[in-house]
């Protein structure tokens, strides 16, 4: 298995600029050794799957694209901790001349080499798909020429990932990550795009859209052996609010979420952050002040931590967290000739912030992506987009938490 062992490129990768890298504390524990991977995938698949209604079909990947490499890694020494989609990282070929098409979309496998009190363990790398269901909705209220305002989003229905977390404890298995795996973006804009247009023509107060099913792959491991213990989970909804900030000559979004609390309720009372997962529950809030409007968007996250059942009224803490905001830069290549589409080339430079603050035991939890977004140049326009990642790592002792807390409020500041 070891030719799975490699690091890809893309020829059409911009070149990575250099990062402002912020101070960290000492620490104590032992570091952390990344290895990264990135995958491509094609969206083109109609799908079924046993837990959707028998006339519903959805367009997502096929597992077997990425998962036998990313299971070779963690075979080898590695612990898988995160697999996220690249932002914006989609290709289309052949939409024109009456062709079909296919859509890919670029993934990242974020590992980590095992620490040493983990060299004895042995765990399997399991992959399932699940769905989210998402029920969306239009509101509209007010006088329409001065006080217009409209409400849109979509409200999503977990139940099937709930289910299937629960049925990965009982066979004493472990969450990694959960990562949307379908086209279910590109219809959410879509949609959201209607029912904006929709509620500011619309005298109705209320109308409900079809739902829409959301494809996601829930990556865990099991162990190899038979081990008494057993984890229990905990999911918590903290949403990540978005103000749209109206400035020359492009508006932006600005986006908070109060991870401090979710910390210090969860991590400083003995769970360990395994998974955000935003369920693309999205509410978008607009209201007219005079003539220049003023928008919110809400994304729910979902927060998942998870505890040892023996020590489940233990609340001793085990792990701290922080975040730091990263800005990842998009560009947009349209194709000509035989390929005929487009592909959207994404500078993430996720390895030199990873490797920084896995030098001090930091371990990757999820990058998480947000609608704030800076435009540059005229003609050929370079997109940045602003992303939230989020690490935890092991306390040492006392000490070490203070001294986390202190560094955490610095990086964020």
């Amino acid at each position: 298995m070891g030719g799975f062992l490699r690091k890809h490129s893309t020829p059409d990768q911009p070149v990575q600029q250099k990062i402002d890298l912020p101070q960290l504390s000492s620490y104590q524990g032992h570091p952390i050794e990344y290895y990264q991977t990135s995958v491509n995938a094609e969206l083109d698949i109609q799908s079924h799957f046993s837990f959707m209604a028998p006339t519903v079909t959805i367009q997502a990947t096929n597992e077997e694209q990425y998962f036998p490499e990313l299971a070779a890694i963690q075979d080898q020494g590695y612990k898988m901790l995160a697999f996220v989609s690249f932002p914006g990282s989609i290709r289309k070929f052949g939409f024109t001349s009456g062709r079909k098409g296919v859509v890919i979309t670029k993934f990242q496998g974020i590992f980590r080499k095992l620490l040493p009190d983990e060299k004895d363990q042995k765990w399997d790398l399991r992959v399932v798909k699940s769905t989210l269901v998402n029920h969306m909705f239009t509101q509209w209220s007010g006088n329409i020429f001065l006080n217009a305002g409209s409400q849109s989003g979509g409200v999503s229905d977990s139940y099937h990932i709930f289910q299937t977390l629960q049925t990965i404890a009982e066979e004493g298995g472990r969450l990694i990550s959960v990562e949307l795996t379908g086209m279910s973006e590109e219809q959410i804009d879509i949609q959201k795009q209607y029912m904006d247009r929709h509620a500011k023509m619309s005298h109705v107060t209320t109308e409900r859209i079809p739902e829409m099913q959301v494809a996601v792959d829930v990556f865990f491991e099991i162990p190899c052996q038979p081990l008494s213990e057993r984890y229990v989970y905990q999911v918590v909804s903290c949403p990540l609010e978005s103000t749209y900030q109206h400035t020359f000559p492009h508006g932006h979004f600005s986006s908070v979420i109060d991870w401090q609390s979710l910390i210090s309720q969860y991590l400083e009372t003995g769970w360990k952050l395994v998974e955000i997962l935003e369920d693309y529950s999205v509410s978008y809030l607009t209201q007219m002040s005079g003539f220049r409007p003023n928008g919110t968007q809400t994304n729910n996250c979902l927060w998942i931590s998870e505890k040892p059942l023996s020590r489940l009224n233990d609340n001793t803490q085990y792990y701290e967290g922080t975040m730091v905001e990263h800005w990842v830069t998009l560009h947009s290549h349209v194709h000509r000739l035989e390929s005929e589409g487009a592909t959207v080339v994404e500078a993430t430079d996720w390895e030199p912030i990873t490797e920084h603050f896995g030098k001090k035991g930091w371990q990757v939890v999820r990058i998480l992506n947000t609608p704030d977004t800076r435009l540059e140049g005229t003609f050929q326009q370079t997109t940045y987009v602003k992303q939230m990642i989020f690490f935890q790592r092991r306390v040492v002792n006392k000490q070490q938490i203070t001294e986390t807390t202190q560094t955490t409020s610095r990086e964020t500041t």
